[in-house]
């Protein structure tokens, strides 16, 4: 037992004894063990000379003594589908009535609920924790070097919920000098959530590999999603710049249109054929096809980084362009720089932003 906290009334002289911090371990043996063992409630209505007297040495204090002398205990487990989780002590003041077997029934519902609700909380704490490490097992870190492109990404799960979302993002290099860029986004949170975004980026990993066109891509990639164990919805960005051309080619799955910087400062949402979200299914998909200057900058980014209530998100997004004109002095800063002005105190929701310099090939 690690004791967190401590308040005690001013007159108890105590403070050392219960000084926060400190740690107790109850071994095999102790009083406290055999409790927690036996799983069987106490009940003491008066604790009186006698009681004191045998006071198990681990919890035997001058303070514990000016503390229960006189008291009226009750020691409730709290259990969960058969496991002992610990315990609630409740304690009654010498000058009030002495708990009785119909206080114990009613500690003892409180104690089950209280006991189930931690039960459920290490439930979710668990998968939130294994969520975290698959994503970031599958999340590219650092993106690869590639001849004519300078990538920079951000990957930040969210700060208000204890789950981790399917956000995913990929860098891929295809023959030719050519490079895909893919971003997406699995609706939900959690264990099954991150699954799905796994599967899904490997996914398109392979697909890519065959050197599918983004429009043919994503609809293998809808029609895969078809047949997985956990079937969700997910959004999905996918492109493939060649860098001796200056062309791209780019498709979407309901995701958030890119952002383009020209060399020049100018910026623009890319209108990007917008088809429904993958999981759907039967659902073909269209490719935006343009050229891009040299020393061009592209964004790829999901919700997270722009979506404020009660704001449309495209102007959001128009907005980030006229942001991303400010130079820095290299793309790792100005992805920085974007994060800070986004979200400040480091409040929102699961974040990936995906950055590339177009620098192309001569």
């Amino acid at each position: 037992m690690h004791r967190v906290a401590a308040v005690h009334h001013e007159d108890l002289d105590c403070r050392e004894e219960l000084r926060p911090g400190k740690t107790f371990v109850y071994t095999t043996g102790t009083a406290m063990a055999r409790f927690l063992a036996e799983i069987e409630p106490v009940l003491i209505p008066h604790v009186g000379d006698e009681v004191l007297q045998h006071l198990p040495a681990e919890l035997d204090s001058p303070a514990a003594r000016l503390v229960l002398k006189g008291s009226s205990v009750l020691l409730v487990h709290l259990v969960a589908h058969g496991a002992a989780l610990g315990f609630l002590v409740f304690g009654r003041k010498p000058d009030r009535p002495a708990f009785v077997a119909a206080d114990l029934t009613a500690c003892e519902e409180v104690a089950e609920r209280a006991a189930v609700a931690l039960h459920n909380a290490r439930i979710h704490s668990d998968e939130a924790t294994a969520s975290a490490v698959l994503q970031r097992s599958l999340l590219p870190t650092p993106p690869p070097r590639l001849p004519g492109v300078e990538i920079a990404s951000r990957y930040h799960p969210s700060s208000h919920t204890t789950q981790v979302g399917g956000d995913w993002f990929d860098v891929i290099p295809l023959p030719g000098h050519r490079v895909g860029l893919a971003i997406g986004d699995v609706a939900g949170h959690g264990l099954h959530a991150a699954v799905v975004m796994g599967q899904l980026r490997t996914a398109v990993r392979t697909l890519a590999t065959l050197d599918l066109p983004p429009g043919r891509l994503l609809a293998q990639l809808d029609a895969f999603a078809q047949h997985l164990s956990h079937p969700r919805l997910a959004t999905c960005l996918y492109c493939v710049y060649d860098p001796t051309t200056g062309r791209s080619s780019l498709a979407s799955a309901g995701h958030l249109p890119p952002v383009l910087v020209g060399p020049d400062g100018s910026n623009e949402l890319l209108k990007v054929p917008v088809g429904a979200p993958i999981g759907v299914g039967s659902v073909t998909f269209d490719t935006l096809e343009l050229l891009m200057d040299p020393g061009s900058l592209l964004l790829l980014c999901t919700d997270g980084l722009v979506e404020t209530r009660g704001q449309d998100i495209e102007e959001a997004l128009r907005a980030l362009g006229r942001r991303l004109t400010a130079q820095h002095s290299s793309l790792e800063d100005t992805c920085e720089a974007l994060m800070r002005h986004q979200h400040p105190e480091g409040h929102h929701d699961d974040i990936t932003v995906l950055m590339a310099r177009l620098n192309g090939i001569p």
